[in-house]
């Protein structure tokens, strides 16, 4: 059997890394682009990268990065082809190596028996779960004027600082944990300057009663064209500005958006406890489509 090889990942190594995305997670959207964009940020967000060959070809890489509750957020994909031949192991010891004062790390999962069994086996417990859903947007209808009192803009509209603002005001309420809050530099190059992020198709509700606007809530997006795909990366509204169905018309509006530029499937994920959100999705046709399992390894110290 050949050797692993397990090296810290080379901006030359973007389109394999996004090929092993693309097989490996075929709903979410990831580009070549993307993964070249990944690659130059990885040190403005404190992200460590690498991957892993068999026969001299990139077969799976992974990623780790440090989050501000200390944790350690691990990613670790392998295309399907080069499964079960320890690839995954060896990248997954590469990213637990370069954090050893480390004592909890977490991760997603697959929910199939054999990335499940990859989790176990190597202390990762369950911690909760995502749904997975998705729509074809071409069968929403017009979501309709914007409600009473707010302006509807598009994402490319507005200042980012806006969007950063909105996110960072809702981030907490997020039950899986995941959603983390930004400073500028890190919300640029982690998010809104991605090859993928399609602000001209995300959509926000804007408060200009008080002078100074205030982005009440907003959708954004990421594209994939040639595929046909968008993948929902947040939907959040203000504290303030909840109970009014404001997060059903922004997300009704990017859906209508995305459709007439094309796309024909629409995926989103939600913590299976967010239920406001899980409604919003229901209510617009979005069916589930699979799941993801958080995990995480807690070492004693």
């Amino acid at each position: 059997m050949a050797e692993v090889t397990v090296r810290d990942a080379r901006p030359d190594d973007a389109p394999a890394i996004a090929e092993v995305w693309a097989a490996a997670g075929p709903l979410l959207v990831r580009s070549a682009a993307r993964a070249s964009a990944d690659l130059r940020s990885d040190q403005v967000v404190g992200r460590r990268r690498w991957v892993s060959e068999l026969d001299g070809r990139v077969v799976g890489t992974s990623s780790a990065r440090r989050r501000d509750d200390g944790t350690v957020s691990v990613s670790v994909e392998v295309h399907p082809d080069s499964g079960s031949r320890r690839v995954g192991t060896a990248l997954l010891a590469a990213a637990l190596a370069a954090f050893p004062d480390a004592a909890d790390f977490s991760g997603v999962s697959n929910d199939d028996p054999i990335a499940l069994a990859f989790a176990v086996r190597n202390n990762f417990v369950p911690t909760g779960e995502h749904r997975i859903a998705g729509v074809d947007p071409r069968t929403v209808p017009p979501a309709g004027p914007a409600p009473a009192g707010l302006r509807g803009v598009r994402l490319d509209e507005v200042d980012p600082e806006l969007v950063r603002v909105a996110h960072n005001a809702s981030a907490a309420d997020d039950p899986s944990g995941l959603s983390r809050a930004y400073d500028p530099a890190g919300f640029r190059s982690d998010w809104w300057d991605s090859p993928d992020n399609a602000p001209e198709l995300g959509c926000g509700l804007l408060d200009e009663s008080a002078g100074a606007p205030v982005l009440a809530a907003f959708t954004a997006v990421q594209v994939d064209r040639a595929r046909g795909r968008s993948w929902s990366s947040m939907t959040a509204t203000r504290p303030a500005y909840r109970g009014r169905g404001l997060a059903r018309w922004v997300k009704q509006t990017m859906l209508n958006a995305v459709a007439a530029a094309g796309v024909t499937s629409a995926t989103t994920a939600n913590d299976a406890t967010n239920g406001p959100m899980i409604a919003v999705n229901d209510a617009l046709g979005y069916a589930p489509v699979g799941r993801w399992i958080r995990v995480q390894r807690r070492i004693l110290r």
